[in-house]
Parts: structure tokens; sequence; C-alpha cells
């Protein structure tokens, strides 16, 4: 992905991160764990976000067509995957770009509202996380699934790279996210078995 795309505009928003809303296809949706970008302070700088939730929003067509007694399946295909849909997604600031450089803690001011929402290219992915200053604000995160978020990160960055550099990558992260979690075990070891079922990562060294 050469262009970063807009996946939405910021609805309202905190130094702790952002929520957003547009219409799209199905197919166009963000996922989870997808790192996005708004901008803050009139353009000069961009917070980085890790999308945590996606919501959809209620939909008269949809209300209207559920409550159909048969609903042909060209119908419900069209629906799905052709009909823009109002989505809502949530994101947790993991840090922000200023000047050219990633800077890895809380931004000094949220979006503003309307502020363009884009998913970060992978060239961007890999600047971001080359780094993995980013670790602590994730895993301290309250009442977010900070164990999923955090495997869902470490996909999407390694996906970012060239093949040859996911694994390695992914070592170095394990390893950082060990010293983070106190040297819960369990957790770690929750991680990697999620990574391992993803096929990102092989056997252990």
């Amino acid at each position: 992905m050469n262009q970063p795309s807009l996946i939405g505009r910021v609805t309202r928003s905190s130094t702790l991160g952002f929520v957003g809303a547009i219409r799209l296809p199905e197919p166009d949706l963000p996922t989870f764990g997808a790192f996005c970008s708004a901008e803050a302070q009139r353009g000069q700088s961009h917070v980085i976000g890790l999308i945590y939730d996606i919501a959809i929003e209620d939909d008269e067509l949809a209300r209207q067509m559920a409550r159909a007694e048969v609903l042909p399946p060209e119908e419900t295909a069209d629906a799905q995957w052709n009909r823009q849909v109002p989505i809502e997604v949530s994101a947790l600031a993991l840090g922000y770009r200023d000047a050219g450089r990633y800077i890895h803690t809380l931004p000094p001011q949220p979006p503003l509202t309307l502020s363009p929402i884009h998913a970060l290219t992978e060239k961007e992915v890999v600047e971001f996380t080359e780094r993995l200053d980013f670790l602590p604000l994730l895993l301290a995160a309250p009442n977010l699934p900070v164990d999923d978020m955090l495997a869902a990160a470490l996909r999407a960055a390694a996906q970012a790279r060239p093949a040859s550099e996911r694994r390695p990558f992914l070592l170095q992260a394990c390893r950082a996210a060990a010293r983070l979690m106190a040297g819960d075990l369990v957790r770690l070891e929750n991680l990697v078995q999620g990574l391992r079922r993803q096929g990102e990562m092989g056997a252990p060294e």
C-alpha cells in the first residue's frame, strides 16, 4: 500500500485516543489491531493510533431488511458487500509524528473533530514500530483487551516487513513484551501461541 487510505473522520477524541466515523462497503472496513493516524495541532502533528474496536452503527435500511420474512440472497449480498454501512472506529493513542519523526508517548493535543483518519502505509508501520517504545502505552491501557491488541499489532507490524525480517522482529518484540509483563509467563506463552496460530512464528528456538 503506497498511499494512505481514508478510513474515517474524528467524532470525539482525547489524549488517550480517538473515535471516528465513516460509511464504507464491508470489504474496505479497517481491521482490529490496524495502525492509523489522525491529524492534530492543525496538521502539524499526527496522532498514531491502534484500532481496538469497530462498531456497525444503527442502520434503518438494515433493520427494515432484517424484518423481512424472505430476503433474496442477492439483496443480502448487495447490502453486506456493496452498500456503504455506517461504522465507528475507536483507536488507542500510541504516539505521534512530528516534523517527520515518531515520538512514542501520549500526544500533546488530541485530534480535532472531523480531522481525517488514515490507515498507516506499510512503510509508516515499519517506521513507527522500528522502536518498540510504544509497548508500555499499549500494555498499560485500562479496560481494553490489551493482550489481543498486542498480538494483532505485532502481526500487522510483521506483515508490513519483508518475509525475511518478520520472525526476527517478532522474537525481538516478544522479548521486549516479556520484560514489560513482569515475568508473567502465561501471558507471554499466550502471545507466542497466538502468533504461531496465525503462522507468524515457527517453532521456538
